[in-house]
């Protein structure tokens, strides 16, 4: 499914996402999103396991942003 001869020559990654501040639960929700897809087309388990070890290659370039903590029954008032 990948390592054909094509070169990504677009922005590196952090330079790219950066400004979204991306989340982990934001991160969890795209992986979420991409199983679901490679699912519903029927990719083969081991491209699925390539795929989503290239993707998640770019974790700590795309994941900057922290999640916020969960309000509190005071806070929420």
């Amino acid at each position: 499914a990948s390592g054909g001869p094509q070169v990504y020559t677009g922005r590196p990654m952090r330079e790219s996402h950066e400004h979204l501040k991306i989340t982990p639960k934001e991160w969890e929700a795209f992986m979420d999103d991409l199983q679901q897809s490679l699912d519903r087309f029927n990719v083969p388990p081991a491209e699925q396991t390539e795929l989503k070890a290239i993707v998640q290659s770019t974790y700590g370039d795309i994941v900057i942003g922290k999640d916020e903590a969960p309000e509190t029954a005071s806070a929420a008032r």
